[in-house]
């Protein structure tokens, strides 16, 4: 066949290769399904009009080849916009069924890619104050991690704004956050206007910019042996980690305080039992409008969020805490498969972001960071262990649930 001339379907042979590689690109830059699940749907795509394609993803790039044509795409990884990945869904089950024709499919495709957040800014910074909020009040039930988290979130959705505003390096974001909210809570401590520790008040509103979803994919494809882009999606997470944790290091020395002055110590709680279910209610809130959930989505979210947190509660209490998080990732990926097969729910993927987020991997990693650069490395090397740990749980978890479940039938 020469290049460029028809396929199966009346479609050419580099309309196919154009559309699969868009599509290439949005999986790439979202990362969000993992190598594995990306190249399926690129083959499928592809074979939709009568084209076989020859894909390879990696974390941060894809190669695209149909007929003798190849294009190579590169992107940074980051969690997409939500209710683009909801738009994916039904258009992946047109084009797979056959019900559209190609430059029909690339238009709608264009259409999703470019679409706008759907709020406005100020709702996103509000977005970023209340995944604070409810993720501050889950892991530390006081009045004051509510009121600090408060204006810590604010300060933090205001620089994520800007950074966004001036077209600055991605990175740029969390190291000025990290730095503002470290010297924040380090001259609020030194000062005594607040008691307990200063990585319990300070995570909370850098947990925006923490990769937790990122480290957890890294293990499910080290698990799974592709190993390339495991380890690639691991130092891209460390990295994240590490640059978050660097910022109260320089707040500390702006100060002129002593590292020490970053440590972890709990605090007894003063809000009730329904904290953590507000929390996580209050979070899941926060999670639509900083990553663009569509409203309507929103009740399936909160349901698998507080469902997962119901899960991990009983079985953290009747078996241990890794025990409970792999039969709490277990039910959490089960039910947004189960539930993500239907036409009408939301694709697993915003079905399970913010319950995700409730297992709270990368959290365990920065406080172990932060404690090892603050002068305590016993601490910081547990803490960091403990994060290894939960992530081998929740991808094995994850894994042991898709295996589990019966065939999609739907799927041909």
């Amino acid at each position: 066949m020469a290049d460029g001339e028809g396929t199966a379907g009346g479609a050419a042979a580099d309309e196919v290769l154009d559309l699969v590689a868009r599509l290439a690109g949005l999986l790439v830059a979202g990362g969000y399904e993992g190598t594995v699940r990306a190249e399926e749907r690129l083959t499928a795509v592809a074979a939709a009009y009568g084209a076989r394609a020859e894909v390879t993803v990696s974390a941060e790039s894809a190669l695209v080849s149909i007929d003798g044509l190849s294009r190579v795409l590169t992107h940074t990884p980051e969690i997409p916009q939500l209710d683009r990945v909801s738009a994916l869904k039904p258009w992946l089950a047109r084009v797979t069924a056959g019900h559209l024709p190609v430059r029909q499919a690339r238009a709608q495709l264009e259409a999703i890619a470019a679409s706008p957040p759907p709020y406005p800014p100020w709702l996103r910074v509000l977005g970023v104050v209340l995944f604070s909020v409810g993720f501050g009040v889950s892991i530390q039930p006081t009045w004051q991690e509510a009121w600090i988290t408060t204006l810590l979130g604010l300060a933090v959705g205001l620089i994520q704004d800007g950074v966004q505003r001036l077209r600055r390096p991605g990175w740029l974001a969390p190291l000025c956050a990290s730095t503002v909210v470290g010297v924040v809570v380090l001259t609020a401590s030194h000062q005594g206007w607040v008691h307990g520790g200063t990585i319990a008040l300070m995570i909370p509103a850098l947990f925006v910019f923490i990769p937790g979803d990122a480290i957890t994919m890294a293990m499910l494809e080290l698990s799974t042996g592709r190993y390339t882009p495991g380890s690639a999606r691991l130092a891209q997470s460390l990295a994240a980690l590490a640059t978050l944790a660097f910022g109260p290091v320089l707040a500390a020395a702006a100060l002129g305080l002593d590292q020490s002055e970053v440590f972890d110590q709990p605090v007894a709680p003063t809000l009730g039992p329904v904290a953590g279910w507000l929390g996580w209610t209050v979070f899941t809130l926060g999670v639509m409008l900083v990553f663009g959930m569509r409203a309507r989505d929103f009740p399936w979210a909160l349901a698998m969020a507080l469902g997962t947190f119901g899960v991990q509660l009983l079985t953290v209490r009747a078996f241990d805490t890794l025990a409970g998080t792999f039969l709490a990732a277990a039910a959490m990926a089960a039910a947004s498969l189960l539930l993500g097969r239907r036409p009408r729910t939301p694709p697993p993927y915003v079905l399970y972001l913010a319950a995700f987020f409730v297992l709270t991997p990368g959290s365990h990693g920065l406080r172990g960071l932060d404690a090892w650069l603050g002068g305590h490395p016993v601490q910081g090397l547990h803490d960091l262990t403990q994060m290894f740990a939960l992530l081998a749980a929740i991808a094995l978890g994850m894994l042991t649930a898709a295996c589990a479940l019966p065939a999609d039938r739907s799927r041909a």
